[in-house]
């Protein structure tokens, strides 16, 4: 197993970046605090814009990947429900200049594995695709299960799973197979923590050995958080600020 080394992972969610003044400068202000405390990498957990059309929501996401591309590290995005009201997940990734991305992902850094799931579907398997769903009906389909059982198997590493939607209990907010992906996740022994959005509140709770926090969101003025990681294990700062440098 290789070693877990010192990582910062910053996270943001639900930006619902929509062009305005306070918007754009929230993010440039995130994105800069970020590199202040010297973040690695960073991962945006959807819910990127909020655009009114197909066009718009194109050109806000190119605004986004502007601001980010500030960011000193590498820079993950995950889709969001509101993400794919105008557009298709392959229209989403094209505009984020990333063509042919998959919407699910993993990779390693740190000694660590992060397993990014995608939960924008319909409990019928029917991807969300321009505003073709019910954003209260997410779902994780038959073929991710698979990949995400396969993924956590593979896995000699320490795991964190970030997710869109929540999949820590039953809500209107949640995956509707909640319950199947969290014992899949409690069975596999090596996730250590689960990071989710789109509610917009902060909740914090531990379910069979791992914790779930759920993020509130970047548009209600809510700080990028810093997820430290360490041979001690994993430490969330939430509203994250750097200690001023003297």
């Amino acid at each position: 197993m290789k070693s877990v080394q010192q990582l910062k992972v910053g996270l943001l969610n639900d930006l619902h970046y929509d062009g305005g003044v306070q918007s754009l400068n929230r993010l440039y202000e995130s994105i800069a605090t970020l590199n202040q405390g010297d973040a690695d990498t960073l991962v945006v957990l959807g819910d990127l814009v909020d655009g009114t059309s197909e066009t718009q929501a194109e050109r806000l996401l190119r605004e986004v990947v502007a601001l980010c591309d500030s960011f000193r590290g590498t820079v993950h995005y995950m889709p969001g429900n509101h993400d794919l009201d105008h557009l298709s997940k392959a229209q989403f990734h094209n505009a984020l200049g990333c063509a042919g991305n998959p919407s699910r992902f993993h990779f390693e850094q740190g000694g660590y594995g992060f397993i990014c799931i995608d939960g924008n579907f319909s409990p019928d398997g029917t991807e969300y695709d321009c505003g073709n769903f019910q954003w209260q009906e997410s779902f994780i389909p038959g073929e991710q299960l698979d990949w995400l059982r396969g993924c956590l198997a593979a896995s000699s590493l320490p795991v964190i799973v970030l997710s869109h939607q929540r999949i820590d209990l039953a809500s209107e907010f949640a995956v509707k197979n909640h319950a199947e992906v969290r014992e899949m996740i409690g069975l596999s022994g090596n996730v250590q923590a689960v990071f989710q959005g789109h509610q917009h509140a902060d909740d914090l709770r531990k379910i069979d050995g791992t914790t779930y926090y759920t993020l509130s969101a970047h548009k209600d003025d809510a700080g990028p958080a810093m997820v430290q990681v360490d041979p001690k294990g994993i430490r969330l700062l939430r509203d994250f600020q750097p200690l001023e440098r003297v």
